[in-house]
């Protein structure tokens, strides 16, 4: 496997992990998870906002390590669409496992991003 490999899959699994941690921020999939009424802490809700904003344009910088400028913007395009389906679904179908899926698919984006950049 080249690098090409590790960045597609760092690109998807960071705007996974990003879009699920935005999610999480929110109150009404905050409360899905724990109980009607319930919002996650401030400084939490923070982190939480911190990560996925530093998680999409991780996605986008592998995005660019893989094409030239206007076809990573495409490409990126795509990538946050699945991205972000791949988060619905698990906020949808499996609401309790979201924040676990959200450490999952970060931990692979860091992974397979020290891997991409060692290929390099």
């Amino acid at each position: 496997m080249n690098a090409a490999f590790f960045f597609a899959v760092t690109a998807l699994a960071a705007a996974t992990a990003g879009f699920a941690a935005l999610g999480l921020a929110m109150d009404r999939h905050w409360a899905g998870i724990h109980g009607r009424g319930s919002e996650p802490p401030l400084q939490l809700r923070r982190m939480l906002q911190l990560a996925g904003a530093i998680a999409l344009p991780i996605s986008l910088w592998c995005c660019l390590a893989l094409r030239e400028t206007g076809q990573a913007i495409v490409l990126w395009c795509g990538v946050l669409s699945i991205g972000a389906w791949i988060a619905v679904a698990v906020m949808t179908y499996a609401e309790k496992q979201t924040a676990r899926a959200a450490k999952v698919a970060g931990g692979l984006a860091i992974a397979a991003g020290l891997v991409a950049v060692v290929l390099r």
